[in-house]
């Protein structure tokens, strides 16, 4: 369970990073086009309305579970992708000082303690949610939660893999 556990913290923070980049303005702030932004939101919302169907099917909620169990896990989720921004958002930093070939030391030291800070964070967070899944789950539908959510980012990953293929296949 303590690899699962561990397992599942180590990979969040792999579906919450872009994979492409979008071009910069001079202040080093992402600009995205309004239709790709809008583009995003849509894919971004239907993806989630797909995980919560697919986790609300394997772990099989009574209404009066569900009406306890969704608020409290939303709140949790936000918290891990807020603290997950902040993460990203150092390495941004980290990246962005490589490329301007900084040695500025303490520029990195700082980055480093922000991803340092955000990593045990992170594990705070996800301990007190474990808490609370379990005190409205138990432990046996808490442990097919986190598998869930394990096996919903591999078929994203797949359906991802399957989508570039064949927009790379010749027709």
């Amino acid at each position: 369970m303590k690899r699962f556990f561990i397992s599942l913290l180590l990979l969040t923070p792999c579906f919450l990073l872009q994979a492409q980049e979008f071009p910069c303005d001079h202040l080093h702030t992402v600009v995205i086009p309004a239709d790709q932004l809008q583009d995003r939101t849509l894919h971004q919302d239907e993806t989630e309305s797909r995980r919560i169907a697919y986790l609300a099917t394997s772990i099989t909620l009574t209404p009066v579970e569900a009406a306890r169990f969704w608020p409290v896990y939303n709140e949790w989720n936000k918290k891990i992708n807020d603290n997950m921004r902040a993460r990203n958002a150092a390495l941004r930093q980290i990246r962005q000082l490589s490329r301007s070939g900084s040695t500025d030391e303490k520029a990195y030291a700082q980055q480093n303690k922000i991803l340092m800070d955000g990593a045990a964070e992170e594990a705070r967070i996800m301990a007190e949610a474990h808490q609370a899944y379990t005190s409205i789950l138990g432990a046996i539908r808490t442990a097919k939660l986190y598998a869930a959510e394990v096996q919903f980012r591999s078929m994203l990953i797949r359906e991802l893999r399957q989508n570039q293929e064949d927009a790379n296949t010749p027709k």
